[in-house]
């Protein structure tokens, strides 16, 4: 079986080395008080992306093509600090490789 891929784009442009871009998915819903499941979005938006038309018409281009690589979901049992240290030190990590890091989350917390 191959490994999940964002919109679930050919292999070729999905590998960690050659994308030009990082996707992290970060299910994450610790601190939300009145209402539950901002941890289901991360996995909503991947099978949503799944049916989408990879060609975007505004800017005449395929993406994807520059490559996206889609990151494993870290373990979200855990304080609200250290989730948003977590989040930080991949964002750099990312930066610091030359990449575009994208993050879709869970609740707003992780953005700090």
């Amino acid at each position: 079986m191959s490994e999940r891929t964002y919109a679930g784009i050919p292999g070729n442009y999905a590998g960690r080395d050659t994308s030009n871009i990082v996707l992290y998915p970060v299910p994450y819903d610790a601190t939300s008080t009145w209402g539950k499941g901002a941890d289901e979005g991360p996995e909503a938006f991947l099978v949503a992306s799944e049916n989408m038309e990879l060609y975007d018409i505004e800017s005449d281009t395929e993406v994807y093509k520059r490559g996206v690589f889609l990151e494993n979901a870290p373990d979200c049992n855990i304080s609200q600090d250290e989730m948003v240290k977590m989040v930080k030190e991949k964002a750099l990590e990312v930066f610091k490789s030359g990449k575009l890091f994208s993050m879709i989350g869970g609740e707003h917390s992780i953005s700090i």
